[in-house]
C-alpha cells in the first residue's frame, strides 16, 4: 500500500493521497477531474527540486513562501498545499491563485463537483450563488457518461466516509471563500522580462478581477 509518510506533506493531505492512490476507481475519478494522483516518489523528486517553481512562474517573490506540490493536472499544472493550510494552483500560463481554504473542502468540492474545477473559475459564475447553482446542477457538465457510474459510485463512497456535505449552498460558499482568502496567491516578478501571475478567474488583470469577485460575494 502506498504511504507519502516521508514526504513533507501535512499529514492529512498525506492520508488523502493514499486513499486516492490506492484505489483504482476513486484516483480514476480524481484522473476524470484533471487531479492527477502520483506515488510518494514524484512528491518529493518536486520536493527536492528547487527548480521548478521558476521555470513555471519565472522569477520572482510569490506571497506565499511554503509551497507543496501534491498533485498535476493534464497540463502540467500543479495543485499545492500553501503554508500547510490553503490548497493553491499554479498554472502553465502565468496563472495561479487559491482554491480552496484546506484540503477538507478541496476533496469535499471535486467529490461533489465531479468535473474541472477550472469549469467554474468564472466572475459570472462565482459571483452569483443562482449561475453556481445552475451550473453544478447541468447534468451535461460530464461529457463522459459511459464512466459516470463508475466515478458516482467512488465519489458517493468518499463522501459517505468522510461526512463531506453535498449542500449547494455550502459548496457556493465553500469556492468563493476559498478563492478570494487573502492574501491572494500570486508571484511577482523580480526580472523586467517577466510580469506577475495573472489571477484563475480568465482575466490579465493581476489581481484586480479576484477584487472584483469579493466585492459581489460580498453583496
Amino acid at each position: 500500500m502506498m504511504k507519502y509518510e516521508s514526504t513533507s506533506l501535512p499529514e492529512k493531505v498525506q492520508k488523502y493521497l493514499e486513499e486516492i492512490y490506492n484505489d483504482e476507481d476513486l484516483c480514476e475519478a480524481f484522473y476524470d477531474c484533471d487531479v492527477e494522483i502520483y506515488d510518494e516518489e514524484w512528491v518529493k523528486d518536486l520536493e527536492e527540486d528547487e527548480s521548478w517553481l521558476e521555470e513555471m512562474m519565472g522569477p520572482g517573490e510569490s506571497t506565499y513562501h511554503d509551497i507543496k506540490p501534491f498533485a498535476r493536472d493534464g497540463s502540467g499544472a500543479l495543485w499545492v498545499v500553501l503554508d500547510d493550510e490553503l490548497i493553491g494552483y499554479i498554472g502553465t500560463e502565468g496563472e495561479c491563485g487559491i482554491v480552496a481554504r484546506n484540503i477538507d473542502e478541496f476533496m469535499n468540492f471535486i467529490a461533489v463537483w465531479r468535473w474541472y474545477l477550472s469549469d467554474c473559475w468564472d466572475v459570472d459564475v462565482l459571483g452569483s450563488e443562482e449561475e453556481f447553482l445552475s451550473m453544478l446542477r447541468d447534468p451535461e457538465r460530464l461529457e463522459q457518461p459511459e464512466e459516470k457510474e463508475r466515478n458516482d459510485k467512488a465519489f458517493d463512497g468518499m463522501i459517505e466516509r468522510h461526512g463531506f456535505t453535498r449542500d449547494p449552498k455550502k459548496l457556493y460558499e465553500m469556492v468563493t471563500l476559498g478563492m478570494t482568502t487573502k492574501p491572494f496567491f500570486m508571484i511577482k516578478a523580480t526580472d523586467e522580462d517577466y510580469v506577475d501571475s495573472s489571477s484563475l478567474l480568465r482575466s490579465d488583470d493581476g489581481q484586480e478581477v479576484l477584487e472584483q469577485l469579493s466585492q459581489l460575494i460580498e453583496k
